[in-house]
This record gives C-alpha cells, sequence and structure tokens, in this order.
C-alpha cells in the first residue's frame, strides 16, 4: 500500500524528442480465473498476496489492462480507469484515475532485480530458466520460460511466462516485477494455481506518441523520500480533502511501521481530534473521503473528521460520489455516504461490465446497480465476460451450457 505524502507543482517531465525515437507497441492484457482470498493466503507466501490482486474474488476486479510499451516509456489503462505512466529514463513512475486533478509521483521500482547468479542476496529477487518451446502469439515469437519470484526470507512462487525479446518489457500494479524481464511478457500461467493467468491480444504498432503525456494543469503528489521531498508533509491530504476549520491535517512519524509517517486530523490549538493512524485517503465527495488506517481498515469520515462508520471495514470503495462496495467479516454490501447499508450480507461484490455489480448469494449469482438496486436476482448459475465483452452465463432454467450473449441482448433477455 502506498502512502500519499509532499503535493509539490512541476512541469510534465517527458520528452517528446526522447519518445519520437521509440518504437511504441499497444497491447491488451486480459486475466483469466478467480481465487478466494482465504484459499490464497494458505498455498502462497505472505509476500507474494498482492501479485494476485486481479484474481481475488470480491475485489475491485482488474479483468483488463491496456499497455502502451517503448524502451524509454511505459504506460496501463485498466478497466476501473487506473492509470500508470513510467519514465524508464528518469526512473519515474505517475499513477492516477481518470478524472483526477492529483497525480501520484514516484521513483521507480527497482525490487525483484533478474539474476542470473543468486548466492548471497538478502532481498527478493528473479530467477528466469528459459525452455527450449516457443511460442508465436500475436505474430510475435515468444520464448517459454519459469520464472521464479524469490524472497529468501519468506518462500517463492513459479509462474509459467512466454515473453517476446524483440518487444520492450511492462509492468503492472500487481506484477511490478515484469519490468526486469528482457522482453514483454504475452502470456503468463501461474504454477500454484494452474487456471489463474492472463494472455496479450490486439498486440500492434502506434505512430501516434500522445499516450505518454501526462494530464496537464495537475497537481503532483511526491511519494519518493529522493530529490527533497518532505515525508512529513501533510498537505497532499488537505489538498485533497478540505475540512472545516478550524481543523487540518497533520502527520506523525510511527516506529512500530518502520519510521513511516501516519496521519490526522487536530483543531488550531493542537487539539487532536483523530490520531495519526492514516495510510491513505480517497475522496468520494466535497463532505465525505475514504480513509485507510495502519491496520487496514477502511473508514468513512466526512469533513469534520467523524468517522460515520463505527466498525472498521476490510473492502471499502467507491463506485459513484455517493455508493461504496464494503465488506466486513467475508460479508459484502453497499453503504452510502451517510453510512447507512442499503444492502449487506452478501457472498460478493464486484464490478461488471457498464454500470451493474456482480453479486453472489446461496451459491448463485445476480447483478446489482451502483445504487444497491437488485436489477437480476441471484438464480444464474454463472456469469462472466469474454475479451470480446460478450457476456457468459449459465442458466440451468435454460441450458446446462454456457450461453453467449452480446451485452444487448443480454439486458433483453434478463433485465426486463
Amino acid at each position: 500500500m502506498k502512502k500519499l505524502v509532499h503535493v509539490v507543482f512541476l512541469t510534465i517531465l517527458l520528452s517528446h524528442s526522447a519518445i519520437a525515437q521509440d518504437k511504441v507497441w499497444q497491447m491488451k492484457v486480459s486475466f483469466k480465473g478467480q481465487i478466494a482470498l482465504e484459499e490464497l493466503e494458505k498455498s502462497v507466501p505472505e509476500f507474494a498476496v498482492d501479485f494476485y490482486e486481479p484474481f481475488i474474488k470480491g475485489g475491485a476486479a482488474v479483468k483488463e489492462v491496456a499497455i502502451y510499451a517503448s524502451p524509454s516509456k511505459i504506460k496501463s489503462v485498466d478497466n476501473l480507469g487506473h492509470i500508470l505512466i513510467a519514465d524508464r529514463i528518469q526512473k519515474q513512475e505517475y499513477s492516477f484515475t481518470k478524472g483526477d486533478d492529483l497525480l501520484s509521483q514516484d521513483d521507480l521500482s527497482i525490487d525483484y532485480p533478474l539474476l542470473k547468479d543468486p548466492k548471497t542476496v538478502e532481498d527478493a529477487y528473479l530467477t528466469l530458466e528459459n525452455e527450449a518451446e516457443k511460442e508465436t502469439i500475436n505474430g510475435i515469437s515468444c520464448i517459454k520460460a519459469k520464472l521464479k519470484v524469490i524472497d529468501p526470507n519468506a518462500g517463492e512462487v513459479t509462474l509459467l511466462v512466454w515473453y517476446a525479446p524483440e518487444l520492450p518489457s511492462y509492468y503492472l500494479s500487481s506484477l511490478p516485477f515484469l519490468i526486469n524481464i528482457p522482453g514483454a511478457v504475452l502470456k503468463l500461467n501461474d504454477q500454484v494455481h494452474q487456471e489463474l493467468g492472463f494472455e496479450v491480444s490486439d498486440l500492434k504498432k502506434l505512430t501516434d506518441l500522445k499516450e505518454f503525456e501526462l494530464p496537464q494543469d495537475v497537481k503532483i503528489v511526491k511519494l519518493s523520500a529522493t530529490e527533497g521531498s518532505n515525508l512529513e508533509d501533510a498537505s497532499v491530504f488537505q489538498d485533497a480533502f478540505e475540512l472545516k476549520a478550524p481543523l487540518k491535517w497533520f502527520s506523525q512519524q510511527n516506529v512500530a511501521y518502520g519510521d513511516e509517517h501516519l496521519f490526522g486530523v487536530k483543531k488550531n490549538d493542537g487539539t487532536v481530534v483523530q490520531p495519526a493512524t492514516f495510510y491513505s485517503i480517497d475522496v468520494l465527495n466535497k463532505k465525505r473521503a475514504i480513509v485507510s488506517d495502519s491496520s487496514s481498515l477502511f473508514w468513512i469520515i466526512d469533513d469534520e473528521a467523524k468517522k460515520i462508520n463505527q466498525v472498521g471495514f476490510e473492502v471499502l470503495y467507491p463506485v459513484n460520489d455517493e455508493n461504496m462496495v464494503y465488506a466486513i467479516e467475508d460479508q459484502y454490501g453497499i453503504i452510502n455516504a451517510a453510512g447507512v447499508s442499503i444492502i449487506g450480507g452478501l457472498n460478493n461484490i464486484s464490478n461488471f461490465v457498464g454500470s451493474y455489480l456482480l453479486f453472489s448469494e446461496n451459491n448463485k449469482q445476480g447483478l446489482l446497480d451502483f445504487n444497491g438496486k437488485v436489477v437480476l436476482k441471484p438464480t444464474l448459475d454463472f456469469i462472466d465476460t469474454d475479451d470480446q465483452g460478450n457476456i457468459l452465463v449459465k442458466d440451468l432454467k435454460v441450458s446446462p451450457e454456457v450461453q453467449q450473449y452480446s451485452l444487448t441482448d443480454f439486458q433483453a433477455k434478463y433485465l426486463k
């Protein structure tokens, strides 16, 4: 989890002259398979759990990511609107969500180096063992290899990858180490849970080089401690979510969390209203925000720094500027900005197509809208989407086989 810190203003660092010399490749990464978090935590080392984020049932489902890769730049855009832009030369990463007026800037990760002959290594690293087998994917010759992500103190995970040396590498927010592979990974299969993986499609070269440009007239939130940034500056919280006077955000170093600075709220006279336990902030609207604390619990707070929910949520993310998906003790629901649960007690809720949310109840699946209204009762045995955006449905009342519908046909049949 990243911490939001010092806000600075700066000009766009991307060099058009450097980009113009690059060959830019566009591709689409599509994830396959799902796994319950409880099952995952029992089967892989703790350090590797975050690698499986796109596959976890009930999460904010990232199903597809558009990738733009060149020798000097990388950009990824997922189906939830999260965007990463990386500058390999400047060794900087910028991340934001569509529509944001704040961007975060961080040093490009140097974690998980690829080592050919690891001996006395203390930090996590990668090994890559090429196999004789090759495969052509999207017209590109790929080398099949066994990739191991190893933490000498915590264990390892093994992945099968098919990478193309003639294409520049890229990475995903959940799989940051892919940048260290000597070529773009066009297919990946997990070796612990072999139903999990991804494959690349829609591979093509681009002539339009504007994809790597950052939005204009935005504030850039500097996350790194390097280059003189100030880790204890709480201005990003204040700029992101302004509190009513006389309240203001403050930060405090916490030795128990590796000397990280956590954030709280106090009055101008120094009276603490909320202790410094908050780690990140996500704005819902002008009067409500979502904060996470040092225990990885989520809270809704108002502009008077009052917690709206009485118990911390294990999952909390917005679906619009009023409503949020929440989870507590593996029970999912939708809560509004006033803290009222619109619907609850569901096995899981995850993003689906358009303005629909997928939910489960009694081993059946149905759909909600963003306001928590059930638009399709949980009567289906299976519902998903394919790479082309078609709806895949298993409805035993219709057929024991999975049926494929366009979104329009699906709406006509099931969402009357």
